[in-house]
């Protein structure tokens, strides 16, 4: 402001102007100041915000970073989880692979074997052959244990859920292991626990799978003592059981250090297991995927030098009413004065269902036999068992107790005698063993008398029946169309017995110049052929007929799928009828009846009138898979289809199985090839060919194994032709073993 008035005296202003003058410049100064003010509190949020930008700009960036470390990361994981699948598949392909090939010099061993042990040998031989049996049937358990984990490894083992007696299977594979454990002088016992329900749902054929594995090692590593099966009840829910099995031995035990891997794949305790006792490491790997299949834990507890217990832990499913009436129950009478005795009859009795009531003196027996039995309330006496040692009245007094007793009509007499057996007129009626007696001899006794199943053997038996019964005779010229041998073969013959006249052809091509050549009664077209299927076929001659004005021909479709489309595609395509493969003779038989019958019919009516196609079989489904994808595993070689194949062929079923272990190599390279190429339309029509062909001579395991390829690659789902087929390979050398057995058997009289 002094500036100002003194510019204002300089130019001669003076007086109020210089006032003016000054006021005029403080006010100046005053809005500069608030222009700079203003001018910095708007610099300040736009700083803020700048500030704030390169934060959300670097976080931006750290975020980026990171994805891409994480996107690096998954896109590892997924490499890895990649490799560690094809090395799985590679493995699995590999071990299904030589389990095929290992199984293959097999075929010409076991078999031969076999009819080498019907001859006459003298010891040293029969002893030297016994041993090359045995050393084969160890090869080929191996073979199956390798298949079983290649099997897991590609996740192609389901369990068969099926309701079965838990007792039944115990005993019968304790009976079986006692054999193997005869030659050692070691005792097995069953301990099962009398609260565990006897009949369950689960997997009966890999639960004795398990059991087998571990009671086989059981024996294999314990020279001397017992080995012990207990099997007991943890607890239950609503729908399940959980038992507890334990397997124990007073073998060589196994270190600590050790335990933790017996349960990994290809591993034993050390390397001098392998070379002591031999095995492939699999076992033990096998029976923790099962278990683990079925829910389940399995582990081991053992101390070195004092045996092991090798247990695992199931819970399998309950069965409505499986409690046992008060009516079927049964008891028994116990007359000992042996605690031990009576305490050793006790855990015998409790495995048969039977009540045990112990008295010391023939006395109290025969108080007890003379008391009323109330129907529906008392279970009914089964067994009058005698300590003869405690039997102060004599044997005569029981005898007479028991006998004609109206009471108990049931009752039946068991003699316990001590060191020296007596003479049987001084016991009488019933049967009489030592009271040291094995106690599987026991369990013999106690157990029912049921009819017994005919056992699923390898190599079956053949029975060569008497004279067949007279068939029904069908005077028919009949074209049979088919281009598998084995089919050819097998419905060729059976025409034939049943008074048919038979040209065949191998191709729709060939069925069609037949058909123009010649006339024919009835026509049965294989539906899948290479070049001109059945379909098609059908359609061409139908198309001619109706050009000609001819007579229709009565065309039956042979379908190996028997699914409501197929039926449906048969009809459209023309065909009149249809029969599912396997071909029954019954069922042919009620075709050829009905077509023969209405050819006849249109022979005197001069009509062509159609015959609707034949029902399903009653009970079929008609989306079901064959019957061998019931709920228990098909078996390798069903005797049913052969016996009824021998019975009405008679000794042409030689020929046809050894047109089927001849041709069935050839088709199986040709899925090979197939799976390598991934061509799902051959491997379906492959395994349709080899599916129909197995169970025409009773391979239905095989039929089945075919039968899955055939539905997953119609379906799309099959995501690995490798392995099915490598699977399917290993059926086939289980087939061709039985196989061979049964045609050798079935040549040998013939040759003789």
């Amino acid at each position: 402001m002094c500036a100002t008035a003194a510019v204002m005296a300089r130019i001669g202003a003076n007086g109020p102007w210089i006032d003016i003058a000054a006021g005029t410049g403080v006010l100046a100064l005053i809005a500069g100041l608030q222009a700079v003010r203003r001018w910095r509190e708007a610099q300040d949020p736009l700083e803020l915000l700048q500030r704030r930008n390169e934060a959300l700009v670097l976080e931006r960036d750290q975020l980026q970073q990171r994805r891409q470390q994480q996107n690096q990361l998954e896109q590892e994981l997924i490499t890895a989880k990649q490799a560690a699948e094809a090395a799985a598949l590679a493995k699995g392909e590999f071990l299904a692979t030589m389990s095929h090939e290992i199984r293959t010099p097999l075929n010409g061993i076991l078999p031969m074997l076999d009819l080498i042990a019907r001859g006459q040998l003298g010891s040293d031989q029969r002893q030297m052959l016994q041993t090359a049996a045995t050393s084969s049937q160890q090869l080929l358990r191996i073979v199956d244990d390798i298949l079983d984990y290649s099997r897991l490894e590609a996740k192609g083992l389901n369990l068969e859920i099926t309701t079965f007696n838990l007792r039944e299977l115990l005993e019968g594979l304790v009976q079986l292991m006692q054999r193997a454990a005869d030659p050692k002088g070691l005792q097995l016992s069953l301990e099962l626990d009398p609260a565990v329900r006897l009949s369950v749902r689960g997997d009966p054929v890999r639960l004795r799978q398990v059991l087998s594995n571990l009671l086989v090692n059981a024996i294999k590593f314990t020279e001397r003592g017992q080995i012990r099966l207990r099997v007991q009840r943890q607890g239950e829910t609503n729908a399940q059981h959980q038992l507890r099995f334990e397997i124990a031995d007073s073998g060589i035990g196994i270190d600590d250090a050790l335990q933790a891997r017996l349960f990994q794949s290809f591993s034993q305790a050390d390397a001098s297991t392998t070379r002591l006792y031999g095995g492939t490491g699999l076992g033990l790997a096998i029976c923790k995927r099962i278990i683990d299949l079925m829910q389940g834990r399995i582990g081991v507890h053992s101390t070195p030098g004092h045996g092991a217990t090798f247990w695992f832990e199931i819970p399998l499913l309950k069965v409505i009413g499986d409690l046992p009436a008060i009516g079927n129950l049964r008891r028994a009478l116990l007359i000992t004065r042996d605690p031990v005795l009576a305490q050793r009859i006790e855990r015998v009795t409790q495995h048969h269902d039977l009540r045990l009531h112990t008295v010391e003196t023939s006395a109290e027996a025969i108080d007890v036999l003379r008391a009323p039995q109330r129907r529906g309330i008392d279970p009914v006496l089964a067994w009058v068992i005698a300590d003869t040692d405690g039997l102060r009245l004599g044997t005569q007094v029981l005898q007479n107790a028991v006998a004609g007793n109206d009471r108990h009509p049931e009752a039946k007499l068991l003699w316990l005698y001590g060191d020296e057996a007596p003479a049987p007129e001084a016991l009488g009626p019933g049967p009489a063993l030592s009271r040291l007696a094995p106690e599987s001899e026991l369990h013999a006794m106690l157990r029912p008398v049921v009819a017994s199943a005919r056992p699923a053997a390898l190599l079956a038996e053949v029975e060569y029946a008497g004279s067949p019964t007279a068939l029904p005779q069908f005077p028919l010229r009949l074209l049979l169309v088919e281009d598998n041998s084995v089919n050819l073969l097998v419905a060729q013959r059976l025409l034939q017995v049943l008074g048919c006249e038979v040209e065949t052809a191998t191709q729709g091509e060939q069925a069609l110049e037949a058909l123009h050549a010649r006339p024919f009664d009835v026509v049965l077209m294989d539906c899948q052929m290479p070049v001109l299927d059945g379909y098609a076929a059908t359609r061409r001659w139908r198309a001619h007929e109706a050009a000609q004005g001819m007579a229709r021909l009565p065309i039956v479709a042979m379908t190996a799928n028997a699914m409501a489309g197929d039926r449906e595609r048969c009809l459209q395509a023309g065909m009149d009828d249809y029969l599912s493969k396997p071909i029954n003779r019954e069922t042919l038989q009620a075709v050829l009846a009905r077509w023969g019958c209405a050819m006849a019919d249109d022979a005197m009516a001069d009509d062509t009138a159609r015959v609707s196609p034949a029902p399903a079989p009653q009970g079929a489904d008609a989306s079901a898979p064959p019957p061998a994808r019931d709920a228990s595993p098909a078996p390798v070689l069903d005797q049913d289809v052969l016996d009824e194949l021998l019975e009405v062929i008679g000794p042409d079923t030689a020929r046809i199985i050894g047109v089927f272990l001849d041709d069935t190599p050839p088709l199986i390279r040709q899925l090979q090839d197939a799976s390598v190429a991934a061509d799902l339309d051959q491997l379906r029509a492959l395994a349709h060919s080899l599916k129909s062909a197995s169970a025409n001579v009773g391979a239905m395991a095989l039929s089945a194994a075919a039968w899955r390829i055939e539905h997953d690659a119609r379906a799309g789902t099959l995501e690995r032709p490798a392995v099915a087929v490598a699977l399917l390979i290993a059926e086939f050398a289980r087939a061709r073993i039985a196989l061979a057995g049964y045609h050798a058997r079935l040549r040998a009289p013939l040759q003789g």
